[in-house]
């Protein structure tokens, strides 16, 4: 009883030491940790992910078309919207030529930026000066020097203009108030979009009702991917439709023939993500024009067809015996282990085999010969065994022959002399017949002697 009494015991002791131990662990779990809420976006995936979704989406909201091409051939159909924003699009020379028709005969062409290059879209009629916002910061930087260094000219000059006003100096700029103790400076968050109020000009077609003001926003860390140009309109012609406000135009659409040609000066908005910004849903379907039953061309990069497949389809034969030329190449390189043929014997061959293998290579390359040569043996063997042979005609030689066989050897003298004899059109076989008749009559000869 005393030894069980021990063990209920310790055993109690130990569960209770595992509960102090656990309600320490989870009480410093508690109190070391903290639950914060974190706001994680969400990533597009499947077709939100495609580029120019939420456009297409806007575009069949509007009961228009928007297509993505990557390159200029075929070109738009006549009164669609092109909207030109690859770099590489004047890789041929000819397709300058070919836009400036589609323009003329109906197109609307929507451009980011005007080219640089002096052999492209110079048909482009002189209605807008693009001056990039470098050159204007540059004029400016260019100015102040020049108005810091007039102060120290005048005073070089004082003693030689003493009659000239005295210039007043510079206004000096007024200090920031130091910060109070305790407070930070806050950064400026770069997510935050800064917008802007844009509204059509008074004087040209209003995109949707007149008089609608759009606001155009762009986040801080955007404005070095936007194009930094400047629209003014020129005096020389009148814009169809110009969007913008009193320190720069955003957007100006000017006639050419029958079409018509946008300007950007910044970034069209066109992502998916920043035509939830402001009003940038309405400034795309101003600038490309979206009404019901229009069509859309986006042409943002050149892509063409893979060359092996491109030589497939346009030069398959010639691919296809270079190929094969390849291989050949390749099985006459591969090492062997051995000779392609087997290697005759080299077993000395009898007189006879000798004969009959020249034979038999006469017979097949030149039955002609053969004839004669087995003609020719004929005759010496009968020259030797037929008195007067020499002098005897073919018939009368045949008849020799046969009286001296004998009646005991049959001798068929016309097949005979047809053998002598065969046509001049005698094919192989009928040489073959003929020297086999010929050889079988010396032998008989030879039998008989």
């Amino acid at each position: 009883m005393t030894s069980a009494s021990t063990g209920v015991k310790t055993a109690w002791a130990i569960r209770a030491l595992l509960g102090v131990l656990c309600a320490l662990l989870t009480g410093w779990i508690v109190s070391h940790t903290a639950w914060v809420e974190v706001e994680e976006t969400n990533r597009p995936s499947g077709a939100a992910a495609l580029p120019y979704y939420s456009l297409a989406k806007i575009a069949t909201a509007a009961g228009a078309s928007l297509e993505r091409r990557s390159a200029l051939e075929p070109m738009p159909p006549a009164s669609a919207t092109l909207f030109l924003d690859s770099m590489f699009w004047n890789l041929f020379p000819e397709r300058d030529d070919k836009l400036r028709d589609w323009v003329a005969h109906g197109g609307h062409l929507v451009l980011l930026r005007r080219p640089t290059d002096a052999h492209t879209l110079r048909w482009l009629p002189p209605t807008f000066v693009e001056r990039p916002r470098a050159q204007a910061s540059a004029r400016r930087a260019a100015a102040a020097a020049a108005a810091s260094a007039a102060p120290a000219r005048a005073s070089d000059d004082e003693d030689d203009d003493a009659t000239a006003p005295p210039r007043r100096p510079p206004p000096a700029p007024s200090p920031k108030p130091p910060p109070r103790p305790g407070q930070r400076a806050r950064p400026a968050d770069p997510d935050t979009p800064v917008c802007e109020s844009l509204v059509e000009s008074p004087g040209s077609q209003a995109a949707f009702e007149p008089g609608r003001t759009y606001q155009r926003c762009l986040k801080p860390s955007s404005y070095g991917a936007c194009v930094n140009t400047r629209l003014i309109p020129s005096p020389r012609a009148r814009p169809q439709w110009l969007l913008g406000n009193e320190t720069r135009s955003y957007a100006m659409r000017v006639p050419y023939g029958q079409g018509s040609v946008t300007t950007l000066a910044d970034c069209l908005p066109s992502n998916n993500d920043a035509l939830l910004l402001g009003d940038h849903a309405l400034i795309a379907a101003a600038v490309l024009g979206l009404h019901r039953g229009a069509s859309t061309w986006i042409v943002d990069d050149e892509a063409g067809e893979a060359l092996p497949l491109w030589l497939w389809h346009k030069a398959r034969a010639p691919l296809l015996l270079a190929l094969a030329a390849v291989a050949l190449a390749l099985w006459r390189l591969i090492p062997r282990f051995g000779p392609r043929l087997a290697a005759a014997g080299r077993a000395r061959r009898s007189m006879g085999e000798q004969v009959r293998g020249t034979g038999e290579f006469i017979a097949a390359t030149d039955p002609q010969a053969l004839h004669a040569a087995t003609c020719q043996a004929l005759a010496e063997a009968a020259r030797t065994r037929v008195e007067g042979y020499a002098g005897l005609d073919d018939a009368a030689r045949i008849g020799a022959l046969a009286a001296r066989l004998g009646a005991g050897v049959r001798l068929d003298r016309a097949a005979l002399l047809a053998a002598l004899h065969p046509g001049p059109r005698s094919t192989r076989t009928q040489w073959l017949a003929a020297i086999a008749l010929i050889e079988q009559a010396r032998r008989a000869l030879l039998r008989a002697s």
